[in-house]
């Protein structure tokens, strides 16, 4: 199969339908007409397809060596010139398949090729994907449709891309960005009185984390090494046993299964034994600090970089497994609660 690519130009999209599916083409341009002189050609080559699918599939999975165009998207043209199987033509690449259109190749320019990242694009109702866009202010805008706000909410030298105003301006609620459960500190007999009084009452077991002064060993030993992780099911905490017992294991693994009674000078391990500086537990439930309304996208944004480059796999994959479900708000007496879910999608759905 013979195809050439066009793809929207940011930068010549006055009407913002880059990435904009077919059906929604009037109602943001005012007619369902291809504007061809928005888009670029970025791509002309025989390949090894037999059908639309088949090119969507290359152009997204494993890119030919000389295409150096965003993966394929929603609102690009695939112009096939000769097939065996596909009549030629050109054709719109929906959210669904693929729209037969008018265009013409004679009013598209020629892409120059400028300096382009890959990032994560999240979008409401939908599976995130990864796509590559000009690593420019302008195109940036295009994506998030408005002026952009950098978030960056994580550990990870990542940036949320999002619309300034998204809150403000109508835009649809999209994801919640949470942070791990919050850490509360108590002392030792606040942690065991927890302990008793979840396991009288026949609550699900609680789990606890004891922090051991370094002074306590002879040897120098990381926080993670001194800290303990203990359960509310152990015979020291429960009713009517007929043992006294409390086994932990160190956070960073090292020390597994250890009879921590003989060794606290809290309890049997005397006043040689290992002292506690810290004790404290964990919330069940991560909390929702931020909602992000419309379209946004992540990139790496390391401190020493003057600028968003693309996002390394490792992070693709951890942030594409992260905001992985869509998410639908309720407002509740609580505050707002997100709750996740698997979008319907029907075949051949980008």
């Amino acid at each position: 199969m013979n195809i050439r690519i066009y793809q929207i130009n940011t930068k010549r999209d006055p009407n913002r339908i880059c990435f904009m599916d077919y059906e929604h083409l009037e109602q943001f341009q005012g007619s369902k007409e291809i504007d061809s002189k928005i888009y670029d050609k970025v791509y002309e080559a025989g390949v090894d397809c037999k059908s639309l699918e088949d090119v969507y599939k290359l152009f997204n999975l494993s890119h030919p060596a000389d295409y150096h165009g965003r993966s394929l998207s929603v609102s690009d043209i695939v112009e096939v010139c000769s097939s065996e199987n596909v009549t030629p033509g050109f054709y719109f690449c929906d959210s669904f398949g693929f729209q037969k259109v008018q265009f013409d190749p004679t009013k598209a320019q020629e892409a120059v090729r400028g300096d382009r990242i890959k990032v994560l694009l999240v979008q409401p109702d939908k599976y995130p994907k990864m796509i590559e866009i000009g690593n420019d202010l302008e195109s940036m805008q295009r994506v998030v449709q408005g002026d952009i706000e950098e978030y960056m909410p994580f550990d990870d030298d990542v940036a949320i891309i999002c619309n300034d105003e998204g809150k403000f301006n109508g835009m649809r609620p999209n994801r919640a960005v949470y942070i791990d459960p919050q850490e509360v500190e108590m002392t030792y007999g606040e942690l065991v009185r927890k302990f008793r009084e979840a396991e009288q009452i026949g609550k699900e077991h609680l789990t606890g984390y004891i922090v051991f002064s370094s002074d306590s060993f002879e040897e120098p030993f990381s926080e993670e090494a001194r800290t303990y992780v203990v359960s509310s099911n152990n015979k020291a905490y429960q009713p009517n046993m007929g043992g006294y017992s409390i086994y932990g294991s160190s956070l960073d693994g090292s020390d597994l299964m250890v009879r921590l009674e003989r060794y606290m000078a809290n309890e049997k391990g005397g006043t040689d034994g290992w002292k506690i500086e810290r004790c404290y537990m964990k919330g069940t439930e991560k909390e929702m600090i931020d909602l992000i309304c419309g379209d946004f996208f992540i990139c790496y944004a390391p401190v020493e970089s003057e600028k968003f480059l693309s996002l390394p796999d490792d992070l693709a994959r951890k942030y594409k497994d992260m905001f992985k479900y869509p998410e639908r708000f309720f407002q509740t007496e609580n505050g707002i609660k997100a709750v996740p879910f698997k979008p319907i999608q029907r075949d051949n759905e980008r």
